[in-house]
């Protein structure tokens, strides 16, 4: 308790009055009249709104009654006032002073008051944590973890990787952890606003900044993240101007709009992600490398799903589940051989590649289960249809003309068989295993 009672004798040195029920002043605290160089002869009989400015004069019981702390001006000092009253009297007690407290930081506060208040059902439908992102690689479970720990602080990430390996999803479990997760998480895709649209979408702008402006002008993408944290998804993609103008914004910590005169001081989280390797667009001089520095403080290097493949199959069945509810399916297997195939399979578009698949495949498939046949159709053909066009002209070799006739049969039986494997090789009059080694052999999966 003893160290308690210096932090609480601080509070109170700001002073307080006390006004009876007209509003004149009957009494004024010792501390007061020191903080706010008065004496107490000077304040007597005097109407409290002479002394607070700003306060109502009229039904302050009413005004006061839901909110007892109340803003005011006293001698020109602008400061919080706790207001309690009693049966005859009211008491001001001045709280803070605003030489007490950084500009930042009231910014900041102001800024807070305005954002609607969210419940937590509804904010969590549309963001991810990372109990939500499937995996349990040792791959992927070490970047979760450090993405977890990162989380935590309010530096700036870098997230980097393939296109399709989920970076957006890390970014939004990393605000889901922090404390900022209350706050909002705005997305920008660097790369899908027009050059001559990004400044006013990202910085904002005043009114009559540019022909057909809104005449109240516009927040920008940074202010409406005020608090949270705002991702920028291909920063690789930003013109060197609009880097320039980002890199401020990271040193400073403020914003100007378009058209706008003065700087809005802006409290957030900088996540940043891209697919390509910044360094080297450094080094050809096609990002900056001072904006490479501020982004570079922690990296965030999410894998390919081909250096996660036991992922795969769970990613699959997560997919499958997924769809079921969505196109009122019951998908409840995979066939071996294709199972085989999804692991077998590149996945050069990652995981977005793999939803995209099992998306279509759970559109045509009939049953509870995924077949080999529905998954490998258009794989089949297209890559028939690309043989068969080469050379088409050019006499081959008898190998490559044998080779190119047979692709171009198996292709048309399953294409008349409907991809059923076992009639397609009836109708070419060889064995199931046959058709099975050919596909195998050209490589057609």
């Amino acid at each position: 308790m003893e160290n308690v009672k210096p932090v609480q004798k601080q509070i109170e040195d700001w002073g307080y009055l006390v006004s009876d029920e007209n509003g004149i002043v009957m009494g004024v605290s010792p501390g007061f009249c020191q903080q706010f160089s008065v004496k107490q002869s000077e304040l007597a009989d005097v109407p409290i709104d002479h002394v607070i400015q700003g306060i109502p004069l009229k039904n302050y019981k009413q005004s006061f009654g839901r909110k007892p702390v109340i803003f005011g001006l006293v001698f020109g000092y602008a400061c919080l006032i706790r207001v309690t009253q009693e049966l005859n009297h009211n008491l001001y007690h001045v709280i803070l002073r605003v030489d007490e407290v950084d500009r930042s930081e009231i910014i900041s506060f102001a800024n807070a008051l305005d954002k609607p208040k969210v419940k937590k059902e509804a904010r969590n439908s549309s963001r991810y944590s990372f109990e939500e992102i499937t995996g349990e690689s040792q791959a992927i479970a070490q970047i979760k973890e450090l993405a977890a720990r990162i989380a935590t602080s309010n530096s700036t990430v870098l997230i980097t990787g393939e296109s399709g390996t989920g970076k957006e999803l890390f970014a939004q479990a990393i605000h889901e952890l922090s404390s900022r997760k209350s706050h909002p998480f705005v997305a920008v895709n660097c790369a899908a606003i027009p050059d001559e649209l990004f400044e006013s979408e990202v910085f904002g702008y005043e009114a009559g900044a540019f022909s057909g402006a809104k005449k109240e002008g516009k927040p920008g993408k940074i202010e409406q993240a005020q608090n949270g944290t705002l991702f920028l998804d291909e920063i690789s993609e930003l013109t060197y101007q609009a880097q320039g103008k980002l890199l401020r914004v990271l040193q400073e910590r403020e914003v100007e709009r378009l058209g706008g005169t003065g700087s809005k001081l802006v409290d957030i989280r900088i996540v940043a992600a891209t697919n390509r390797d910044l360094k080297t667009l450094v080094q050809e001089g096609k990002f900056r490398q001072d904006l490479y520095y501020r982004l570079y403080v922690f990296e965030l290097k999410i894998p390919s799903l081909r250096q996660r493949k036991e992922d795969i199959l769970p990613l699959t069945y997560h997919f499958i589940d997924e769809f079921n509810e969505k196109l009122n399916q019951n998908v409840k297997y995979i066939e071996p051989e294709l199972q085989e195939w999804i692991l077998n399979h590149e996945w050069p578009g990652n995981i977005r590649e793999l939803k995209a698949y099992i998306e279509r495949e759970m559109n045509m498939v009939d049953g509870p289960t995924l077949a080999v046949h529905s998954l490998y159709m258009p794989l089949i053909l297209n890559r028939a249809d690309e043989q068969s066009e080469s050379n088409e002209s050019t006499l081959l070799s008898l190998v490559e003309e044998v080779r190119k006739a047979e692709v171009s049969a198996i292709a048309r039986a399953l294409r008349e068989c409907d991809g059923n494997r076992t009639l397609a090789a009836q109708k070419l009059d060889i064995h199931l295993a046959s058709l099975y080694r050919k596909i195998a052999k050209y490589n057609l999966k």
